[in-house]
């Protein structure tokens, strides 16, 4: 598998975990993943809308080790220029990373950052 193969399968798998997790919070969970372009909002194509009873409440975008650059930076403000409540899931060992990253690009107020770990357990 190539790299990018396992970066695109990683970002959906954290997908599908962060709407199965957030399923009991939010009873409206629209997913975009991949390449796929089914649920836009003014516009944009977030990779999660969080909703509740007909109103968006909250948007995400999730983010793997090769895809937390500046070329990202465009569409994070693309994304909370949209007037939602904009949370970005990153890697745990990224985390740090990630808020420096947000400091110096003076979007840490405007964006909440949150972040998932892959662990496989061999039993």
């Amino acid at each position: 598998m190539k790299e990018s193969d396992r970066d695109l399968f990683l970002h959906d798998w954290v997908i599908d975990e962060i709407h199965s997790k957030y399923s009991r919070e939010f009873n409206e969970i629209r997913v975009n993943k991949g390449s796929s372009k089914e649920h836009q909002l003014e516009g944009q194509y977030p990779d999660i809308i969080f909703g509740n009873h007909g109103q968006v409440v909250m948007i995400g975008e999730v983010e793997v080790e090769s895809t937390l650059n500046e070329s990202s930076i465009k569409r994070w403000k693309d994304l909370q220029s949209i007037g939602y409540q904009l949370i970005i899931f990153v890697p745990k060992s990224r985390l740090k990373f990630a808020r420096d990253f947000f400091w110096d690009n003076k979007l840490i107020e405007k964006i909440k950052i949150s972040s998932f770990s892959v662990e496989i357990p061999i039993t």
